[in-house]
């Protein structure tokens, strides 16, 4: 993530994908492109997120193992990241 000004950039390195946020009167306007709908995967983990009561960081699970790595919780089994 870089902000230049009030404009935030999020870029997802390994897909090339990208999300430009750019605030409008009250609100965020938001521009994406590349192969992955990345806006979409972000809300869906945020939305996930505060379904489960928004836990702290205490409470996460990082599993690392020869195949990659995952974030765990017990209250978001089903938690949207995106694997490798």
């Amino acid at each position: 993530m870089t902000t230049v000004g009030d404009v935030v950039y999020l870029v997802d390195v390994t897909t090339g994908s990208a999300v430009i946020l750019t605030p409008a009167e009250g609100r965020w306007e938001v521009r994406e492109g590349g192969p992955v709908r990345l806006w979409e995967r972000i809300e869906a983990v945020l939305s996930a997120y505060d379904e489960a009561g928004q836990p702290g960081p205490e409470t996460f699970t990082l599993h690392v193992y020869d195949g990659g790595q995952h974030l765990r919780h017990p209250n978001l089994p089903g938690l949207p990241l995106p694997r490798p």
